[in-house]
């Protein structure tokens, strides 16, 4: 499996299995305990951000949260979409 053609598999068809749903999680929670260690994330392709209501020059860490959201929302009420936004800001990651 891999975090992009989940996601893009998610885009065009609006599912996912559990296992791969729970290997997004996985790999999200995996990039936010090391967050401090990355100096960039990568772009997703505008019309994938766009897709999943992101800004079009979102990273694919983004687009994978905006998944989640949607698939398995967080019971507590948070979004992880802003979760990792704020992490992004927070370390200064910067897009390529």
């Amino acid at each position: 499996m891999e975090l992009t053609e989940l996601i893009k598999d998610y885009v065009a068809t609006e599912l996912l299995s559990s296992i791969e749903i729970d290997f997004l999680e996985g790999e999200l929670w995996e990039t936010t305990q090391h967050i401090a260690e990355i100096n960039t994330v990568i772009k997703a392709p505008k019309n994938i951000s766009k897709k999943l209501g992101l800004d079009e020059n979102s990273c694919w860490q983004l687009c994978c949260a905006a998944v989640l959201d949607s698939s398995r929302p967080l019971k507590n009420g948070q979004n992880r979409v802003d979760d990792f936004t704020k992490l992004i800001n927070r370390y200064e990651i910067s897009y390529i």
